[in-house]
């Protein structure tokens, strides 16, 4: 039986049709059955195939030794080439996405690398998805000979970024963090293979996830509502002409799970949702969905979704400043957002003035060095890599170790984010504190085709220490707004946005003497600054601590990186309120 295959960007044979016509040209290459470059295919609603895992419906891949021998050879043609310096990240992908019926389980595949090449302080970068060693060696050197063109046009550029010298700005274009070679393999801890587990037992565990919970009241009832099982396996390997040869192997993955209240006869229904983004995202395999977390996580809403749907909906007209209280996703968002991302090292250092723009927390020694902190004394934020977060790897996409760091101390700006292109901005703050210059590790290639951009590990912001729950925080309310799930958008700058609902997630409650008395649909718009620095009034405890996924769109062309940030609630003053139109 063969897989129903959707046509794609490059080629899109089934799978028999594949093998039969690779095999001939792969052996002739030496490189024993060469993977498609991209493969997508639905598993049909049959008995049979419901008995079989996703890896059956997969095309084989090369085997790892033979990537590394494909990654050293690019690394070889660009270091013949003339490069200064190279680097090559070359990886195969798997997906599986089942869904409830009657959607169909589909599977992928996709391979391909990427490089780049280093002269005269000049970089260009090339990509391609033909796994043969001509084929990436020619790539390599097509990335070599867009540098040289590149580094000629920057000479003649010399004269100008002189004078931007003379006028006090830092020169970080033509420096690197340098950093030790490094080799070795890592592989993401997994319990169950979700590739080698049956489709019958996808549709069981989203059955499972589906089930609806006792009412509340006799008015509302909640549902956990599943979506999504979906699981992300990869190979990559990353080479450099500096002698690094790294192997590392994630899975990533999980369900798509929501909780749902609706009001009990009520014609025409309407729903309140609540989404758990995280769960989709979590290290590991199928081991995942099979412990009582992904219920568990929702079940501190369920009761709450229930009492907010019995208060009346209205329209709220008296706009102005209202003091605000953002529940622990909510503004984890809007650290994600705004502040997160202008601490972003290629936004400080101007690496992405034309793509996402630039940081309103720059230039970098100017801010590191301010005598009164930029923010709150009540955040303190910090990054990692570090298992068991999903952004978790040995190595990122430079080559270089993740290290845990803190960005904001008690409201003072103490680092950025920083991959080894950006990290030379920091020279002096770092010599000034006694520590070596080095990247924190937070280069990601997205897809190995992608070019490595800088971006965030796992960002933390520090609960408060004391007893201060999310009701306790609504209390302070005279006359207010509880947000819960709130989707918060940023201007290009970053310093300033908006919280509002997105259309099928989230609710505003309006707060009168410390009660919630009304569901309402506002617009509440903020300066960052403010809204993170004088406008901050207290923190909640860990017990209101929640987790969001922020996506950042970098680059040229733009390829989106995801960040998980964790944090607690907060309670903020003067946010302005309009209507949401």
């Amino acid at each position: 039986m063969q897989p129903t295959v959707h046509p794609t960007n490059t080629v899109h044979p089934t799978r028999r049709e594949f093998f039969t016509a690779s095999a001939a040209a792969a052996a002739a290459l030496g490189l024993g059955v060469a993977p498609m470059r991209v493969f997508a295919a639905t598993i049909p609603a049959t008995a049979p195939s419901r008995r079989t895992t996703p890896a059956a419906w997969i095309p084989e891949s090369l085997p790892d030794d033979q990537l590394r021998a494909l990654a050293l050879a690019g690394v070889e043609a660009a270091r013949a080439a003339g490069a200064d310096f190279a680097d090559i990240r070359i990886g195969v992908q798997r997906g599986i996405s089942v869904s409830a019926h009657p959607q169909l389980p589909m599977v992928s595949l996709a391979c391909g690398y990427g490089v780049r090449a280093w002269i005269d302080g000049t970089w260009s970068f090339q990509h391609g998805n033909v796994m043969t060693p001509e084929s990436v060696a020619m790539t390599a050197r097509g990335a070599v000979a867009g540098a040289r063109r590149n580094a000629a046009t920057n000479g003649r550029l010399a004269a100008y970024r002189t004078s931007l010298l003379a006028k006090g700005m830092r020169d970080v274009t033509s420096a690197w963090a340098a950093a030790p070679a490094v080799t070795g393999e890592w592989t993401m801890p997994v319990e169950i293979d979700p590739f080698t587990v049956p489709i019958d037992d996808y549709h069981r565990i989203l059955g499972s996830l589906a089930n609806p919970l006792a009412p509340a009241t006799v008015y509302a009832a909640a549902i956990a509502r599943a979506q999504l099982l979906e699981w992300h396996g990869e190979t990559r390997i990353f080479a450099s002409s500096d002698g690094s040869l790294v192997t590392q192997r994630r899975m990533t993955g999980g369900v798509q799970l929501s909780s749902v209240s609706r009001l009990i006869g009520e014609v025409p229904p309407t729903d309140i949702e609540l989404r758990d983004d995280t769960l989709s995202a979590l290290c590991g395999g199928f081991e995942s969905v099979l412990r009582p977390a992904p219920l568990a996580a929702l079940e501190p809403l369920y009761d709450a979704v229930v009492r907010w749907h019995e208060l009346p909906a209205v329209r709220f007209d008296d706009v102005g400043r209202f003091p605000v209280v953002l529940d622990g996703k909510t503004s984890a968002a809007l650290i994600g957002t705004t502040l997160d991302a202008a601490l972003d090292g290629d936004r400080v250092a101007g690496f992405e003035s034309d793509a996402a723009g630039d940081s309103f927390l720059s230039p970098a020694e100017d801010i590191l060095r301010a005598e009164a902190p930029q923010l709150s004394p009540l955040l303190s934020m910090h990054a990692n890599r570090a298992l068991p977060s999903p952004t978790a790897v040995q190595w990122d996409d430079d080559g270089v170790t993740p290290e845990p760091y803190t960005l904001v101390d008690r409201g003072r700006v103490v680092d950025f984010h920083t991959t080894r292109e950006s990290a030379p901005m920091m020279t002096e703050w770092y010599a000034s504190r006694g520590k070596p210059l080095r990247s924190h590790g937070t280069s990601v290639a997205s897809n190995p085709t992608d070019v490595p951009r800088g971006t965030g590990g796992h960002l933390t912001v520090s609960a408060a220490t004391g007893r201060t729950t999310l009701d306790a925080l609504v209390r302070e309310l005279d006359h207010g707004f509880l947000v819960v799930h709130g989707a918060v958008y940023s201007t290009p700058g970053l310093s300033a946005g908006t919280v509002r609902l997105d259309p099928y997630d989230g609710v505003v409650l309006e707060i009168r003497r410390g009660v919630p008395v009304a569901r309402v649909a506002p617009k509440l718009e903020f300066k960052t600054v403010s809204a993170l620095g004088k406008n901050l009034l207290a923190l909640g405890d860990a017990s209101t601590v929640n987790t969001t996924n922020v996506g950042a769109m970098k680059g040229i062309p733009w390829t989106e990186s995801i960040q998980r940030i964790t944090a607690p609630a907060m309670l903020c003053k003067d946010f302005d309120i309009t209507l949401l139109t």
